[in-house]
């Protein structure tokens, strides 16, 4: 158990180091959905999910770590933005898109920043 708890450490170590690039990521993303879509627009979105989809693995396996003092991610609302993205991706509506990003997931990716930065 011991190992684990060590790991759940270190792996919110490296999630402290990344939160900043996928945050910044996360709000180029939204910009460019909104109307200034670049030619690598698609290429960022398919990161940005990519890190996202990261940050929720870790929250998963770290969840007890994470929640440990006070209840900081909410796992319901986590699984309902999921689910929130997957229903505005088939529409295929930047606009909506970018509102789950910025409503849904940037929270959430601000909350495991300072989550992580709080575990000693």
């Amino acid at each position: 158990m011991a190992k684990k708890v060590e790991l759940q450490h270190d792996i919110m170590k490296e999630l402290l180091d990344y939160s900043p690039k996928i945050i910044y990521g996360t709000e180029e993303i939204i910009g460019e959905l909104r109307g200034d879509r670049q030619k690598d627009t698609d290429e960022l979105f398919n990161l940005v999910i990519q890190g996202i989809n990261w940050e929720i693995e870790v929250y998963n396996n770290c969840e007890a770590l994470i929640n440990q003092e006070d209840k900081v991610i909410d796992k319901s609302k986590m699984a309902t933005a999921v689910v929130r993205l997957g229903k505005v991706l088939q529409e295929k509506d930047d606009i909506k898109i970018a509102a789950c990003l910025e409503v849904d997931f940037l929270p959430f990716l601000k909350a495991m920043e300072k989550a992580a930065g709080s575990i000693k």
